[in-house]
């Protein structure tokens, strides 16, 4: 299983990086979303240039950065 750095994937302030228990569990759940979304996200928007807005980053002072991101890759907002 390839290794994938959720800190730099999810943006948050909860100290990701060193909590070894939500990592496992999103190295077991994040593969599964992703094929769901495949599956069974909006019909015919998997390339549609559609944008909602979200937190893409989060600052050193913890406040989160806003911007727009497209509509398969909006799986964090569960977050």
């Amino acid at each position: 299983m390839t290794s994938i750095n959720y800190s730099d994937l999810i943006p948050n302030n909860v100290d990701l990086a060193e909590d070894r228990r939500l990592q496992r569990a999103l190295e077991n759940w994040h593969p599964r979303f992703k094929d769901w979304w495949s599956e069974m996200g909006p019909a015919q928007f998997q390339d549609k240039d559609v944008y909602l807005r979200t937190a893409v980053d989060v600052g050193q002072e913890g406040w989160a950065h806003f911007g727009h991101v497209q509509l398969p890759d909006y799986r964090w907002g569960i977050f």
